[in-house]
């Protein structure tokens, strides 16, 4: 499992970044994937430091860190990015993977606003980029959203934004914007540098009010990894196919302490 990532969004039994290290070494894991949460909400040097030092410690490295921001709320999201592509040095992470327009719930609130915001996302992206570049991280990103999403969407952001960013083959956010997974890794596999591993279902209803809505009408829910419509098989044979050597993160939250659905997905993943 040398070349699976723990990711885990908070749950029960992860606390901290000191707890994820522990249970990403528990599971035999040698990686885990930072985010802009615990510890380092903020983007915090000397915490970065007994963090990176702490992993060390266990023989588990941070091959990419995830920092969440939106730059439709100032530029004050391009000064802090520029901050944890620092920390990223500090972990060890040769990438920065962070959003560009944080709103997934409501596309109605987010595309009249597609042109300003994709223009404003393009310009914050490069400055970030370029700063980052300077100091030997890479950015990347995920198709995430309504806007840099899609094959369609996220072509015209690569297109656009004039720099060699990288690609997170995220499994499941393409099904957001009404396209499917495997279309898109064949559109964008040469770019590929990291994968996030979950799964969805979908649905023409939303009684729980937890779905999100995609562009097509439909609603989206987190599923157990292996039990939604994301063809897990025929993607990794696609990313073998063109030699894809990253790691595949798992960004999936059991629901309590005593849940078999880690273990469980990993199996899953280790099996394909």
């Amino acid at each position: 499992m040398k070349k699976i990532c723990f990711y885990s969004r908070p749950y029960p039994r992860v606390k901290s970044y000191y707890d994820m290290i522990d249970i990403a070494a528990q599971y035999g894991l040698n990686a885990f994937e930072g985010l802009s949460i615990w510890e380092l909400s903020q983007p915090d040097i000397e915490e970065a430091k007994k963090i990176r030092e702490y992993a060390d410690s266990k023989n588990v490295i941070c091959p990419c860190l995830s920092a969440f921001v939106s730059f439709a709320h100032g530029k004050e999201n391009v000064d802090r990015l520029k901050k944890y592509a620092d920390i990223a040095k500090i972990l060890g992470s040769p990438y920065l993977h962070h959003t560009i327009v944080g709103e997934f719930a409501d596309p109605l609130k987010v595309l009249p606003y597609k042109d300003e915001l994709f223009a404003d996302g393009i310009h914050a992206v490069r400055e970030v980029y370029d700063y980052a570049q300077s100091i030997g991280i890479k950015t990347i990103f995920e198709e995430q959203g309504y806007i840099f999403n899609g094959i369609s969407g996220f072509g015209e952001f690569l297109g656009n934004v004039q720099r060699d960013v990288g690609v997170v083959a995220d499994f499941a956010n393409i099904y957001e914007a009404g396209d499917d997974f495997l279309d898109f890794l064949s559109a964008f596999k040469s770019r590929v540098v990291h994968a996030h591993i979950k799964d969805v279902t979908l649905s023409d209803t939303n009684p729980s009010g937890r779905g999100l809505r995609t562009l097509d009408g439909k609603f989206m829910f987190e599923a157990r990894v292996g039990e939604g419509i994301v063809k897990f098989k025929e993607a990794i044979k696609i990313l073998n196919d063109i030699g894809y050597d990253g790691y595949y993160a798992l960004e999936y939250s059991a629901k309590a302490d005593n849940s078999p659905d880690i273990t469980n997905a990993l199996n899953f993943i280790q099996s394909l």
